[in-house]
Parts: structure tokens; sequence; C-alpha cells
């Protein structure tokens, strides 16, 4: 595995108002109400549980605009995925598909997620053994 930094990337949020399943571009996701529904820089949406979103992004700065919120830089394990699998999310939220080239990501506390080789260019920085 490769150890990368996610940017502090900025993102639009929403709060889900009940439960539901959204489709993400790697698969079907469910959420509970309260939880966040993110739109990132190439439109792809995705939700995350309330408590991660809270440990994890930060209000942006007002002049970004209502309802958008900032990652916080998180290292991550990653590695490119060589042929299709899939990727179980964890509390039976769903099962996501990566392709060949996209990359999944592991958080430190164990989470899992597929990331789309575009997108993972944008997002997240490769970390050499001294960084």
């Amino acid at each position: 595995m490769t150890r990368a930094l996610k940017h502090a990337v900025c993102v639009q949020v929403d709060f889900a108002g009940r439960d539901g399943a959204l489709q993400t571009r790697e698969g079907l996701v469910t959420y509970r109400a309260g939880d966040a529904i993110l739109t990132g820089p190439s439109g792809e949406r995705w939700p995350v549980s309330r408590a991660r979103f809270d440990a994890t992004y930060e209000p942006a700065d007002s002049a970004v605009g209502p309802n958008w919120y900032c990652k916080r830089p998180l290292v991550v394990d990653a590695r490119q995925a060589i042929v299709e699998e899939r990727v179980h999310l964890r509390r039976g939220e769903g099962v996501l598909q990566a392709r060949p080239g996209d990359w999944v990501v592991t958080a430190p506390d164990g989470g899992q997620w597929v990331v789309e080789q575009d997108i993972f260019a944008q997002t997240y920085r490769l970390l050499d053994d001294g960084d």
C-alpha cells in the first residue's frame, strides 16, 4: 500500500432529512437522517455519516458560500485496483465497485472507499517515504 494525503478540498454539503440511498459513481450507498450528502469538484455525490463528517470536515470560509465545508488534511493508505473488485462499506451502507485504475482508500480508522482515478489525481497526493 501507498500512503497518500487527502487535500483540504472544499465541497458543497446538504444534510439528509430522512434515511435514503444515493447512487454514487461506484455503487449504491445508504445513509441515515442527519448524514451529510457531499458534492465534489467533478459533480460527484456521496454520503458521509454525521459522526465521520463532523470529525473530518470544517466549515469553509464564509467567502466560499453557504453550505460549503473543507476536508481536513488526512493521511490514508491507498492502492490502485488492478482488476474489478468490490469494497464493502461499514455499517452495511453498501458495496462499491472499483474498476481497474481506481483507488481503494483506507482511513486510519479502517474505513474504506473507492475513488475514481481522475478524482484521486485532483484530490490526493501520493507521499514519499520521507513525507
